[in-house]
């Protein structure tokens, strides 16, 4: 972490001297990217083979965790209007928390920001950043063609925080080191400084760069700074008072994978060692006792130097190839014939393995995914065993995360309430960091549904543990309802016009039937004679 002085940061020559520790800490950062990328240059990946053995288990380390940690995306929810709660903080703090109206508005902010910005994505690139660099940084901007506002990663392997430690840690500026070649083949470096009065941009040059530092520098250049602002390209500040952007950077400046490399190679040089036994046993040397060859091993050539008989390398391929040997013993000398090799412990060696395999996952707090308790786990609660030591190790830094949001939602509402005229309270949302850890899904939806009546609809829907989306899935159920409200009114709408349509129809059949029975009544004889 660089402290500087909010005063002196816009100096040129703070910004010459704060080069010099950036880069320190940037060209650490890059060792460690290497280190997990463990990717093979083009001569290695030209000439590959295995002769060097490598076992990435600093990219699985990183994976595991950032995957853990960082796997799901945050939710973000509002405190519920509570009118005791707000009536007490409006006359102790002589302010109001968000209305009902305001937190729902807060609340469909939130995800439009979100969605646009696929913050899944964004929030597991920003943890292994934060893992494998030790430092993870997103700036904030207004796009100008849709006004949406964007949230993007600035690369930790060229950017630097500036804090000020005054009183309470803050952030004073987002240092940026950005590196563009020319024509020539040369490159420029560039610096972009990010505070609250907007962004400045100091350029070096490579012949100042080469000189830097040296007594001709001094001479030639009168001791300038290496970098000058270009004060034409200065950008006036958006974002209120405060730097649109957010730096969490790991206290004790340490990747996740870092304090067990040592040990990762000892398990390399292990299967190494196991592979060099093997191959040394595939070309064992033929010993042989009892048998005199015809040729002698070495001879000489014209010029009298010592040279390899081939006539005893054709013999020694003979003796090779052929499937039976001859040998020639005596009473002083046993005939023999057997490999030269060595002997592989086979056990001891897995047992090595596994050890140095174990104090690897135990101190990088990674759990072991070959071991046994591992594959025979079936359910929830064993399964968060195993991910103990990766829980108490996310809890590190967890804290630094949740306020790195809050601080997101605080400069992003702060604008809106600005530009728009809103009064919206950032402090009453609550960002919850999830774990990403297999589950019983069925379990999951008998336990939520148990808790039908006790809860809100929204948060047995967040219980499910299905992916959803619970405000959409209301919403959804809500015109599902009204459908089905519509549908019953038309059914009962036709049951009742065919209900009266069968009673008229009835009507009339009794009113005919009724005219029939006078007609046959009126047309009966009297006496037998008619009238």
């Amino acid at each position: 972490m660089l402290r500087y002085s909010k005063e002196r940061l816009t100096q040129e020559e703070s910004i010459t001297a704060i080069y010099s520790k950036a880069q320190v800490e940037l060209d650490k950062r890059k060792k460690l990217y290497e280190a997990f990328r463990r990717k093979l240059t083009d001569e290695e990946l030209s000439s590959l083979s295995d002769e060097d053995i490598k076992v990435p288990l600093e990219r699985y380390i990183s994976i595991m965790a950032a995957g853990y940690f960082g796997g799901k995306a945050p939710t973000y929810k509002v405190k519920a209007f509570n009118e005791e709660k707000d009536k007490i903080i409006q006359e102790i703090f002589n302010y109001g928390t968000n209305s009902k109206k305001e937190i729902s508005e807060i609340e469909e902010i939130i995800k439009h920001i979100t969605d646009y910005n696929n913050d899944s994505s964004h929030f597991f690139h920003m943890v292994l950043d934060f893992l494998v660099k030790r430092a993870c940084y997103e700036v904030y901007y207004k796009d100008e063609n849709t006004e949406e506002i964007t949230i993007a990663r600035s690369d930790a392997l060229e950017t630097v925080a500036i804090w000020d430690y005054s009183l309470k840690k803050k952030l004073i500026g987002l240092y940026r080191i950005i590196q563009t070649y020319m024509a020539d083949g040369e490159y420029q470096q560039m610096i972009e400084l990010t505070t609250s009065e907007g962004k400045r941009y100091y350029y070096d040059t490579p012949e100042k760069r080469k000189l830097f530092g040296s007594p001709e520098y001094k001479v030639k250049f009168k001791n300038e700074p290496l970098f000058k602002e270009k004060k034409e390209e200065r950008q006036p500040k958006k974002w209120d008072d405060d730097i649109p952007a957010t730096a969490i950077e790991n206290c004790e400046g340490e990747a996740i994978f870092e304090p067990v490399i040592s040990l990762i190679r000892a398990y390399e040089r292990c299967i190494q060692n196991s592979r060099n036994l093997f191959k040394y046993n595939d070309e064992a040397i033929l010993k042989v006792i009892g048998y005199e060859p015809q040729n002698p091993l070495i001879i000489q050539d014209d010029n009298g130097n010592d040279i390899i008989n081939p006539a005893r390398v054709l013999e020694d391929q003979h003796v090779l190839e052929s499937r039976v040997r001859y040998l020639n013993g005596s009473k002083e000398v046993n005939s023999d014939i057997a490999w030269v090799e060595k002997d592989v412990n086979d056990t001891a060696v897995q047992n090595h393995k596994k050890t140095l395999m174990d104090i690897i996952c135990l101190c990088s707090f990674c759990p072991n995914m070959t071991d046994l308790g591992f594959t025979q786990a079936d359910n929830n609660a064993a399964l968060e065993k195993k991910f103990f030591g990766l829980q108490q190790y996310v809890a590190t830094f967890e804290g630094d995360f949740t306020e790195g949001y809050n601080r997101r939602w605080r400069i992003i509402f702060n604008k809106i309430n600005k530009e728009k005229g809103k009064s919206y309270d950032y402090r009453d949302i609550e960002t919850k960091l999830n774990r990403n850890l297999p589950s019983d899904r069925s379990t999951d939806i008998i336990n939520a549904l148990k808790l039908r009546g006790l809860l809100s609809d929204e948060t047995i829907i967040k219980l499910l543990n299905m992916d959803l989306d619970a405000i959409s899935e209301l919403s959804k159920m809500d015109n599902q309802d009204q459908e089905n409200i519509k549908k019953n009114a038309e059914n009962m709408k036709m049951l009742r016009l065919d209900t009266d349509k069968k009673n008229n129809n009835k009507q009339y059949e009794q009113k005919e039937l009724k005219k029939d029975n006078i007609k046959q009544k009126d047309s009966v004889p009297i006496n037998g004679f008619k009238e």
